[in-house]
């Protein structure tokens, strides 16, 4: 059984990471755990303030655990409740190692929250465990069914590739855009070969060469909307991640521009 990580920061039962999960843990059937961590700063330790909102918090979270069992039942799915507190970061990155992958909101409508510096990207460079990003804004009811895959034979791409195979198996189009270069011939690794892999998994597959410049996020995104991708596959920081919070990078405009769930690896 495949057991996916569904991350909460907010305790509702609409919210896009919980219905997007829920429909892929069933569509899987994968055990879902739910999880809320409740996010400890050492600098207001010491506030008296503060540690009553923490306990307020995680008392809050943990009534919520009858309304995710019944969560769970409604889906069909076998899940449990998890309240962990203390830095956010490397708890949910350690909790979600064991975990297919972390399905969670990403939030595209907070402007203190650059990309990079958020709890939720900052995860994903923290060896985290692959993660869904849904957007606070999708309005997708459903697990993913039209994926388009960006693929440029990297490591990031790869472990996205292999954290989405359970969704590809199920999906009901999936469109690969092969970015990937090849070096020189007899010094150079050879290119992956990812198209026989996925025949070998029963992955039927379109397709297509990919070279869209410097403006790699952008297509990507207009190729996604194009066919009515409902997921991206792909790495997440191929090059370094001061590099690409300097100077933009697919992976920054993804994540700013996104309007779709993504499943990245890093």
């Amino acid at each position: 059984m495949l057991d996916l990580i569904i991350n909460l920061d907010r305790l509702e039962d609409g919210t896009p990471a919980c219905v997007v999960g829920l429909a892929a843990a069933r569509q899987l059937d994968a055990f879902a755990t739910g999880i809320h961590v409740v996010a400890v700063y050492p600098p207001v330790m010491a506030m008296p303030e503060a540690l009553a909102l923490l306990d307020t918090e995680e008392r809050s979270a943990q009534a919520f655990a009858t309304q995710w069992g019944a969560l769970c039942a409604r889906h069909e799915v076998k899940g449990a409740w998890e309240v962990i507190r203390g830095a956010y970061v490397p708890i949910l990155a350690k909790r979600s190692r064991l975990a297919q992958f972390i399905v969670t909101e990403l939030p595209v409508r907070n402007p203190d929250a650059p990309i990079g510096f958020d709890n939720i990207t900052r995860t994903l460079f923290d060896d985290a465990s692959p993660m869904l990003l849904v957007p606070e804004t999708w309005r997708g009811t459903g697990a993913p069914d039209r994926i388009l895959v960006a693929w440029n034979g990297s490591g990031e791409a790869a472990g996205a590739v292999k954290a989405a195979l359970p969704l590809l198996k199920r999906a009901g189009k999936v469109l690969v855009l092969d970015g990937e270069r090849t070096g020189l011939p007899g010094l150079s690794p050879p290119a992956l070969p990812l198209r026989a892999w996925l025949e070998r998994q029963g992955v039927a597959v379109e397709w297509q060469r990919f070279d869209k410049g410097a403006n790699v996020g952008k297509a990507l995104l207009e190729t996604a909307r194009e066919i009515g991708a409902d997921l991206l596959v792909m790495g997440a920081w191929g090059r370094s991640r001061l590099s690409e919070l300097a100077l933009g990078g697919a992976t920054r405009h993804v994540l700013d521009h996104t309007h779709l769930p993504l499943l990245m690896a890093h």
